[in-house]
């Protein structure tokens, strides 16, 4: 049975969910997925059907008010590959490195919702604290894909003078695998990844992937995660129209991508939910496979930057809520010349600026 095939139903609070639950026999019980935090449950298609008799008649005796289902939407990475290769810009760009004396995002947990990461990597190792596999518990998080060892590397390569380094070099890394080596993921996988990396206080999540399809469970599930301090970073998507989900959400940070030239990248989403730009044309970074590094361009290799800087601040400031790292973010940003603010939100995050108005509010 193939994760399409499963359904969410929805319940207005945790105890109608877990009234329900309690009801069901136990050959569903073992095919299910229980999200508790935001009220929902999935299960196969085919044990809904049999059930859906049964949850009608409680809805209609009371027992249940306002069920609602959803289909277990498919997403996809935000990559577009190329066959340059090229230094490692956009750590400069951001001017991450003329931080490092002050920060480099010690003891920041950052979630990297993705393919899994390669913890083999010499640019990596020892730099992956954890990680879960949801869409194949029989298995670990490895990377089989390329994309989620290439994330992890913008966001915390070492600085070990070999190969690249990353944004925040000693930041720690959780490998969140949900999407396949084929580069797409499930909603239910989605959602069980960030009910763990709730569970595991995890302090930012990198989601570079997105849907067209807007999904009210990952919605609860996305602010929840807000709710516990999580600050959400995803790409806006590669197709030049407007922004995808989860990025398009307004709990989550939606980033866009810009060449070296500072002109925004053409497959970039934008509109007026974007709130800012990255690098994210012609980035080095870890690769899982010989020669060990690869090129890649999109906004999830935008993405990254941005939690890599987010991961700085949080070192030297650990207190900061997802509102707060927001409005510091809002004030370090540099507005492109020549570019509309759809295009670019506001514009590009700089780790230099970002310090200094940290520093600014703490002196408040």
């Amino acid at each position: 049975m193939n994760k399409q095939e499963h359904l969410f139903i929805m319940y207005p609070s945790e105890q109608d969910l877990l009234r329900f639950y309690a009801n069901l026999p136990k050959k569903a019980k073992k095919r299910l997925r229980l999200y508790s935090k935001w009220h929902a449950i999935s299960m196969l298609k085919e044990d809904y059907e049999a059930l859906k008799n049964r949850m009608v008649a409680q809805e209609m005796e009371g027992d249940q008010t306002n069920i609602q289902t959803e289909a277990n939407i498919q997403y996809t990475l935000h990559q577009q590959f190329t066959k340059s290769q090229v230094t490692p810009w956009g750590v400069a760009k951001v001017q991450a490195p003329e931080v490092w004396e002050t920060t480099e995002g010690a003891g920041i947990k950052v979630g990297i919702l993705d393919t899994g990461i390669d913890g083999r990597h010499p640019d990596l190792r020892g730099m992956i604290k954890g990680g879960v596999n949801t869409a194949d518990s029989s298995s670990p998080f490895i990377d089989e894909n390329g994309h989620g060892t290439h994330v992890a590397g913008t966001v915390a390569a070492l600085n070990n003078q070999i190969g690249v380094v990353g944004v925040a070099p000693k930041t720690e890394l959780y490998a969140l695998k949900c999407f396949s080596p084929d580069g797409t993921a499930s909603l239910t996988d989605i959602a069980q990844a960030i009910d763990w990396a709730i569970d595991q206080k995890i302090r930012i999540l990198n989601m570079s992937f997105g849907s067209r399809e807007s999904s009210q469970v990952l919605h609860r599930a996305i602010k929840t995660a807000l709710k516990h301090g999580i600050i959400m970073i995803a790409s806006s998507g590669n197709s030049s129209e407007s922004v995808d989900y989860p990025a398009r959400h307004a709990e989550v940070l939606a980033v866009g991508a810009i060449g070296r030239n500072n002109k925004v990248a053409s497959f970039s989403n934008y509109d007026s939910k974007l709130n800012y730009v990255q690098p994210g044309v012609d980035i080095l970074s870890t690769w899982p496979v010989s020669p060990g590094y690869s090129t890649l361009s999109g906004t999830s290799m935008a993405t990254p930057h941005l939690s890599g800087i987010c991961a700085l601040l949080l070192a030297q400031a650990p207190e900061l809520t997802p509102i707060q790292m927001k409005k510091i973010l809002d004030r370090s940003s540099v507005h492109l010349t020549g570019v509309s603010k759809k295009k670019q939100g506001r514009g590009l995050v700089i780790a230099t600026k970002a310090q200094s108005e940290l520093m600014k509010s703490r002196n408040q």
